[in-house]
């Protein structure tokens, strides 16, 4: 997918670790080493700086102290101001130096965490509980039938979003359901545009960085709206208070000095004012530090996607200095004493409504970009952590293939690739098999491998090919007592709607199907499957089903495959290939035995 870097050149292969002739492995051990280098050096030199300061301060101090005690003049105490200007330019570099090291440690942590996923060790990350997902996801069929949503779910695994949008967006995408707002829908390409590029998928998340989050959080980045609901209900005071609000602090000086008369009724008419805007003037701080905190903890991800960055950088600089501004609202006396002497909210707000009159392009463009890069960055780290993941082929034909795939989710010494033969609109598979031996796997490394290519994502194994698809599962059904559904009738559901919404006019409908009404009797279970399977055939869906019943195997049009145990030493043990034909082996009694329970008749 993109080239070997420059320093895997010349490595010799640890023996024992099969990822290490993994050119993205070697990369990340090699950034793992770096950033703890540099972290260990940042450190190193905060100290430094920390010591310099304490001592300069301490020279000021005693500087003064000393003036005081042999009662110097004022241009001895002037003198030692001087000391000052080495000790706020200490202050300002340890500022600089603890935000790199923020840097340096969020780097780090991403770091680590890629060689996590790459691994394998999916229990070292720190992903999600399934409430946590948004209702509508973690009860989406999808995410049931194929955990997405668990603890070691793909949802959760590969999400590296920042971004609350940018979220929800990921999983939308993923799932395949509609995104409302279309400037967020990306093109696939653009994911293969990124991944042809060395190391610019590493490059761009590390962009997406947030020092001071937290595992999962999420942020808020708003857009910038110009409409004005302040001015619009004060259209006199918008034109009258620039005048005002200068003549105000200039009469007070002025009457301060000369003893003028009416500095008490200019103060109240200012109090009036400030009270009659208040309420509204909040509203208008609240979107100030809205924007500044979105500016700054942004700072790097705009910068980074900006094309001209001089302008970005004042339209953040502008915003931040606003925002900081808003410090003055936790201390009330101050901030009143500021709007009763110059009308201060109003001038704040004259700032905030120009900065948006000249940034609501560039920022709203921005926020865009941020939010459907955002979104799109976990398909990307898919592929920029397997490199041997290959781009899927939509195909115009209907048709669903595939040389070998295997499931995202299996750790690499564990992957068995295996074919999907051709299957076109109305054909069906079915795959028999005894326990454990890889029909629900399989049927799941299909669907996966779907999504994944729907998405735009590189799909593990090769030569995959795949129609516009409508994708539905029915492999794990639910009961429920308190709605008094049974697990037969809730299953019975899932199939009617399946049924009533696989549409083939748009997309090809694509249904996976795991032991099917398996809450009845096995001839009412076959006819019943019988006439679902030919309705969904005369709906041109493309079903996958596994079963034990070896009689569902004879409807006609059938695809037929299984997979089977092997018996080595006169234990069990599984190759998890797929095969031609119908399974002619059982294991269920087998593993009975095995786990202890007695079995003293095996006639039937």
């Amino acid at each position: 997918m993109y080239s070997t870097p420059r320093f895997l050149a010349g490595k010799k292969k640890i023996t024992n670790d099969p990822f290490s002739t993994n050119p993205t492995y070697v990369f990340l051990n090699f950034r793992n080493k770096r950033y703890k280098d540099k972290i260990q050096y940042l450190s190193h030199k905060l100290r430094r700086v920390s010591i310099f300061r304490s001592v300069t301060f301490a020279l000021f101090s005693s500087a003064i102290t000393l003036c005081y005690l042999t009662k110097q003049s004022w241009k001895e105490y002037m003198y030692s101001f001087f000391i000052l200007i080495p000790f706020v330019y200490l202050v300002q570099l340890y500022a600089k130096r603890k935000i790199q090291i923020q840097y340096a440690k969020k780097t780090h942590g991403f770091v680590v965490e890629e060689i996590y996923r790459l691994r394998g060790e999916f229990k070292k990350l720190k992903t999600r509980e399934i409430w946590e997902y948004p209702e509508v996801v973690r009860n989406h069929p999808l995410s049931i039938d194929l955990d997405l949503c668990t603890k070691q779910g793909f949802l959760g695994i590969y999400d590296t979003t920042i971004t609350d949008i940018g979220f929800q967006t990921y999983l939308k995408r993923f799932l395949q359901e509609p995104i409302e707002d279309p400037k967020l829908n990306s093109d696939p390409i653009e994911i293969k545009k990124i991944l042809s590029k060395p190391n610019l998928a590493y490059h761009l998340q590390r962009k997406f960085l947030v020092p001071e989050s937290e595992s999962n959080e999420k942020f808020h980045l708003p857009s910038v709206s110009l409409e004005d609901s302040f001015w619009k209900k004060r259209r006199f005071l918008k034109y009258f208070f620039p005048i005002w609000g200068i003549f105000s602090p200039v009469y007070l000086v002025l009457g301060l000095l000369f003893d003028l008369p009416l500095i008490p009724l200019l103060l109240l008419i200012n109090g009036i004012l400030f009270v009659s805007y208040r309420s509204d003037s909040l509203k208008q701080w609240k979107e100030i530090k809205t924007l500044s905190s979105g500016s700054e903890k942004f700072r790097k991800t705009f910068l980074y996607l900006a094309k001209d960055r001089k302008t970005a950088k004042r339209m953040i600089g502008q915003i931040t200095s606003l925002g900081d501004s808003s410090e003055l609202l936790i201390s009330p006396l101050p901030h009143l004493i500021l709007n009763i002497l110059c009308l201060w909210d109003l001038w704040k707000i004259k700032s905030l409504q120009k900065w948006k009159y000249k940034f609501e392009n560039l920022w709203n463009d921005l926020q865009t970009l941020i939010i459907r890069t955002d979104a799109m960055l976990p398909f990307v780290n898919f592929g920029f952590l397997f490199p041997e993941a290959r781009f899927a082929t939509l195909s115009s034909s209907g048709n669903l293939s595939a040389e070998g795939i295997v499931h995202p989710l299996l750790p690499k010494e564990s992957r068995v690739f295996n074919p999907l033969t051709p299957m076109l609109p109305g054909d069906l598979m079915i795959v028999t098999g005894s326990n454990m031996s890889g029909k629900t796997t399989y049927l799941r490394s299909i669907a996966m491998s779907l999504l994944l290519g729907g998405t735009g994502a590189p799909v593990l194994g090769s030569q995959f090919e795949f129609p516009k698809f409508q994708i539905h599962t029915l492999i794990r059904s639910q009961d429920s007592m308190e709605d008094g559904v049974s697990f037969f009738y809730s299953e019975v559901r899932r199939l009617s709607t399946i049924i009533k919404t696989a549409d083939n006019q748009r997309k090809v409908p694509v249904l996976f199907l795991d032991e099917i009404l398996k809450g009845t009797n096995s001839k009412e279970r076959f006819i019943a499957t019988r006439e679902i399977l030919s309705v969904l055939r005369e709906k041109q869906t493309i079903v996958f089903l596994t079963t034990h019943d070896l009689k569902l195997a004879e409807i006609p049009w059938a695809k037929r495959f299984h997979f089977t145990e092997l018996e080595v030493d006169g234990q069990m043990d599984f190759d998890y290939k797929i095969r031609e034909g119908v399974s002619g082996s059982t294991n269920a009694l087998k593993i009975l035995k095995k786990e202890g329970i007695p079995i003293r008749n095996e006639e039937e």
